[in-house]
């Protein structure tokens, strides 16, 4: 059955499904993913809250007992590990209590109180689940505990339900590998008398059925005798039969079951599917999370789980639904901040307005209940036509988006794992799908991805002011280093093979520009600036194929389906706003910003500092308020461009604009800000600040500003990969908005071509450019075709 985590993981996930302790089993199960514990924990508490009554709790104590006896083995490196155990004890205390099992009843609960009292110390982290959920299951317990000694209450019989929980865990414990013949049998038997015991109503019946087909695959493998396989499919078959759909707990580990059985049995047409299907419940957990920090925790596995998908996809060359997998598991809580953004207008077209109301009331109070939740998401699904609620679009509609979006091909970059190359998986507007194995595509076995990483982690943290790090121009220079190692990586891991092996096979791009490509990088390779990979000649990629990067296939179908807003000179430019500290000041982008505005955005509003150390903007100071007053505008004159250069920062309270005064502006807050009003049409935002391109470590969610803006509506955002120089990328972006509203090219060309404008020595230099960046390019010491300063742009949308 695997090691102590695999085993008991499942029987966690498998407990979880009972909606009365659904959000209880959600949050035990964010905890220590790999540690056996968590699983032990989640089994015994949720069991025993199952029924609600006061007299299991002598079995629960006795149960937590040897759950603690396990995690103390290895304790599980967690800063409220201590509070968790605290609770634990406290409450295997209250349960000999209440039925006369210890001998001195006051010093129990003496300890108790102490217990109790621990818990409110700093050993239990704020953002620690179990804290909470564990903390509710002791107090009201503490509360009851004199009445129940008092009452003199019996001890408490064993039921059916608890004969097969016991069972459960004796039968995954004996399923080891190293356990032998006898104790594998012995192990399959105790299983089956788990699913004797519990009766055919039982709510865990699925994953009852579910745990001995696991018990028989695992036989079946440690013995090399298929015997087991087809009563294993049987149990698999009969569990899901009795879903409710993606929203019932054990949907992924049914299918995940159906799929290695029948891969077992020879069947590889079929198995596969079966493990690309178990992924819808993934969107199920994301859309019942009330915000973005509780969608991206419920994601958390979800990306690993679609790479396994693919590659069994893969293995039995089904590209689309290869596809399918990896899209499953990129970019959840995006996909669910967009779907939830109509929730109440949608409700009502179906005909349900008082469940809309309450949807509204709840929304604008502490926000919906779980209950609520389930009710409306269940109704969304109907709704919703063929299932497409849960899944990502099929090829029909990428090849749609890609060519209303004038992109030859969306390409999924796969990590290598353990047993399986690396992966570029390509949807193209026209002709076949394809993958190519990319061997060298490791990066975490990489010394340049690394020290590439470390020196960018290094920079930001000196330039934005959050660390002690003053020597910025050594810093930079690490940095420089370390960027063109990594590019030369780049182009032998994954950009080679692409530009000189999948390009030539697009038969039918328009000869009128350069192939374009939208890359959907998987993990870490979000980080990698793939446009700046360059050949061993010294050649980037940038000058062979134009790039742009999407969260996922439903967010590039989600940009397409969106009306085009033209180009405006009206709209909002912001530079250096003071930060009150908070932040270094950026005399580069202030002067950029003002020479923007001045140059091609006369009509519009500059917010801000003003250069030459002139003071404020009469317009404003670029507070998160005035960029919150113009998303939300209505009016014609607000126009439909935001630039804003300031400070972007990427920390572990997630990604937000550092504004005016030090204020921030979150990236969640952008998406709830500008659903508000979906009339409001923003053609374009350039977000000429540090890392905006980024999420907040979970990279497969993509939760970044550029991203956030996207799903909000903006039409075509342009964001940054790294800590972008001050007055480095000065040239890039005019010459950017001089593609733009002068020569009036499109968003993704304006940047290509300002990108190719900074490599070439011979480039032509605009009458309007300001005398200011004239005399860059006269500087010696400065080189514009330096990656730093073009590389870091990233083109998303339209």
């Amino acid at each position: 059955m695997g090691d102590d985590a695999d085993r008991y993981a499942m029987v966690a996930a498998a407990l979880a499904g009972h909606p009365a302790i659904g959000e209880a089993a959600t949050a035990l199960l964010e905890i220590a993913p790999d540690r056996p514990h968590r699983g032990l924990l989640a089994a015994a508490l949720i069991e025993r809250l199952l029924d609600g009554d006061p007299a299991t709790l002598v079995t629960l104590g006795r149960d937590i007992e040897a759950l603690l006896a396990v995690a103390e083995a290895e304790p599980p490196p967690l800063t409220s590990w201590r509070g968790t155990r605290a609770m634990a004890r406290a409450t295997v205390l209250i349960a000999q209590a209440a039925v006369h099992d210890l001998p001195d009843v006051g010093a129990a609960v003496a300890e108790v109180d102490r217990l109790s009292a621990e818990l409110t110390t700093d050993d239990v982290a704020d953002d620690a689940p179990a804290g909470g959920v564990l903390r509710g299951l002791v107090d009201p317990l503490i509360e009851q505990l004199p009445t129940m000694i008092a009452s003199g209450m019996p001890r408490a019989p064993v039921s059916a339900n608890e004969i097969a929980l016991g069972e459960l865990h004796a039968g995954l414990r004996l399923l080891r590998p190293e356990a032998g013949p006898r104790r594998w049998d012995e192990g399959v038997d105790r299983l089956r008398a788990a699913l004797a015991a519990s009766r055919p109503d039982h709510p865990q019946r699925v994953q009852h059925l579910c745990l001995l087909g696991f018990g028989l695959l695992r036989r079946a493998e440690f013995t090399n005798d298929p015997v087991d396989l087809p009563e294993a499919r049987r149990l698999a078959l009969e569990a899901k039969s009795l879903l409710a759909g993606p929203q019932d707990g054990a949907f992924e580990m049914v299918h995940e079951l159906l799929s290695q059985v029948r891969f077992r049995l020879g069947e590889g047409a079929d198995s596969h599917i079966d493990k690309v299907e178990s992924l819808r419940t993934h969107v199920w957990q994301v859309l019942m999370r009330a915000d973005a920090a509780g969608a991206a925790a419920a994601a958390r596995d979800a990306s690993a789980s679609a790479i396994a998908g693919a590659h069994s996809c893969i293995r039995a060359n089904d590209v689309a639904g290869a596809v399918r997998a990896l899209d499953a598991g990129r970019g959840l809580a995006l996909y669910a901040a967009t779907e939830l953004r109509a929730v109440a207008d949608r409700l009502r077209a179906a005909g349900h307005s008082g469940l809309a109301e309450e949807w509204e009331a709840a929304s604008d109070g502490p926000g919906p209940s779980v209950a609520l939740r389930r009710q409306v998401i269940g109704i969304l699904a109907d709704i919703v036509p063929d299932g497409a609620l849960f899944d990502p679009p099929d090829t029909r509609q990428i090849r749609a988006a890609l060519s209303e979006l004038d992109l030859d091909a969306l390409v999924y970059l796969v990590p290598a794992t353990d047993g399986w190359p690396g992966l570029a998986v390509a949807v193209p507007a026209r002709g076949r799908l394809a993958y190519l194995a990319l061997p060298a595509l490791r990066p975490a076995d990489s010394p340049e991805v690394a020290a590439y990483l470390a020196a960018a982690k290094a920079r930001d943290t000196a330039r934005v002011g959050r660390g002690a790090h003053r020597d910025l121009l050594s810093l930079d220079r690490t940095f420089t280093s370390r960027l063109d190692v990594v590019c030369d990586w780049a182009w032998r891991a994954a950009m080679r093979p692409l530009v000189e092996g999948f390009l030539p096979t697009l038969r039918h791009k328009p000869s009128t520009r350069v192939p374009r490509l939208a890359f959907v990088p998987m993990g870490e390779l979000a980080l990698i600036p793939w446009q700046a990979a360059r050949r061993a000649g010294g050649e980037p990629a940038v000058t062979s194929v134009a790039l742009s990067q999407t969260a996922s296939a439903r967010m590039l179908c989600h940009s397409a389906d969106l009306r085009p807003v033209p180009p405006s000179r009206l709209g909002m430019v912001i530079g250096d706003p003071d930060t009150a500290g908070a932040a270094a000041t950026l005399l580069g982008a202030r002067a950029e910003a003002y020479e923007i505005w001045g140059s091609f955005y006369r009509g519009g509003r500059y917010l801000g500092r003003l250069p030459d150390d002139r003071g404020i903007s009469p317009s404003g100071a670029g507070t998160a308020d005035e960029v919150r007053a113009w998303l939300t505008a209505t009016g014609r004159a607000a126009g439909r461009m935001l630039h804003l250069a300031c400070h972007g920062v990427v920390d572990t309270k997630g990604a937000y604009l550092l504004l005016a005064d030090g204020r921030p502006l979150a990236a969640e807050e952008l998406v709830t800000l500008m659903s508000g009003v979906p009339e409001r049409d923003v053609g374009l935002v350039v977000l000429a600040a540090c890392s905006t391109g980024l999420a907040a470590g979970d990279y497969d969610e993509a939760y970044s500003l550029g991203t956030a803006f996207l799903a909000a509506g903006a039409r075509s955002v342009l964001s940054t990969q790294w800590t972008i120089p001050d007055a480095g990328t000065s040239l890039l972006m005019f010459m950017f908005h001089h593609y733009l509203m002068d020569e009036r090219l499109p968003v993704w060309e304006s940047l290509h071509r300002a990108q190719l404008w900074m490599l070439d020595p011979d480039r032509h230099v605009p009458d309007e450019m300001p005398d200011s960046l004239r005399r860059q390019l006269d500087d010696s010491g400065h080189d514009p075709a330096n990656a730093t300063e073009w590389a870091g742009f990233m083109h998303g949308g339209r």
